[in-house]
This record gives C-alpha cells, sequence and structure tokens, in this order.
C-alpha cells in the first residue's frame, strides 16, 4: 500500500539544503545566513516528488479499500452512511501522511446514488492512526469526519 521509493526521494529532495556564507569574511556570523534548497531532480519518468499521481492496478485496489474501510468505520459510528457503488478514479499525494483523492458514485440507503469528491488523509503516525474523510457532494455541504483503523 505504501510507495517507500516515492518516500525515499521526498526525503532525500529536503535533504539537499545548503547554507551560504556570509559577504565579506566568508564565515557566518551569529545571525546572517541565507538557506536555499536545491530543486529535486527528475529522472526519466520519475513521478514528481510530492505531486498527486493517478493510480492503477493494485495502488486503485489500495485506495479503493481504504475506501471501503473508512466507509464501513463510519457508518459504525455517527456517519454519513454510504455505500460505494462504483470508483471512477483515484490519485494518492504524499503530504504529511498520505492523501487519497477519490472520485466515485455513493449510494446513501434510499436509492439516492451521487458522484462525490472524496478525500482520505491517513496519518498514522498520530493518536489512534487518524484517518481524516472530507465528502463533497452535490448540494450539499462538505462533510469532514475523523476516525482511526
Amino acid at each position: 500500500m505504501f510507495n517507500f521509493k516515492l518516500l525515499l526521494t521526498v526525503a532525500l529532495a529536503f535533504i539537499s539544503i545548503m547554507m551560504v556564507h556570509a559577504e565579506e569574511d566568508n564565515q557566518l556570523k551569529s545571525n546572517e545566513f541565507v538557506v536555499e534548497v536545491e530543486k529535486p531532480i527528475k529522472a526519466g519518468n520519475e513521478p514528481c516528488v510530492g505531486c498527486p499521481h493517478q493510480l492503477e492496478g493494485e495502488d486503485l485496489r489500495d485506495a479503493q479499500n481504504t475506501l471501503q474501510r473508512s466507509l464501513k468505520k463510519l457508518a459504525e459510528g455517527d456517519g454519513p452512511v454510504y455505500q460505494l457503488i462504483k470508483l471512477n478514479s483515484a490519485t494518492s499525494q504524499v503530504v504529511s501522511g498520505i492523501l487519497y483523492k477519490i472520485e466515485a458514485v455513493l449510494g446513501d440507503g434510499s436509492d439516492t446514488i451521487k458522484e462525490c469528491d472524496i478525500e482520505i488523509w491517513l496519518q498514522p503516525w498520530l493518536v489512534n492512526d487518524a484517518v481524516q474523510v472530507t465528502f463533497k457532494c452535490p448540494n450539499q455541504k462538505p462533510v469532514i469526519k475523523t476516525h482511526n483503523f
């Protein structure tokens, strides 16, 4: 489920920070320094570090399973209660955890079917494996819920 190659690439991009020496005596003075961040170098077809990327195959199934687990967990609590009818597309992005953005058709148990944009933000290092789910459905205010796995 987790792309360690992408995580390593992100980590290496942020490690490449340099300090520039002060003007005159080529030494840093107590509070004079400039930080420059080198741009990450993309090789060939490597994904953009930190950019969302379209999911397919096993990664798409992982996103669908994550959505199904979230829907089940929320239905067991104070809702909302939705059923996944069809997953249209999904992206993932490394942003202080993993952010899935999913376009899906959901049912609410009363013969109402709607196409919604869903964001699932996983931050497994937080207390109780915090998961934030946001539902953005037509003609409704966004619904934001938090649960754990």
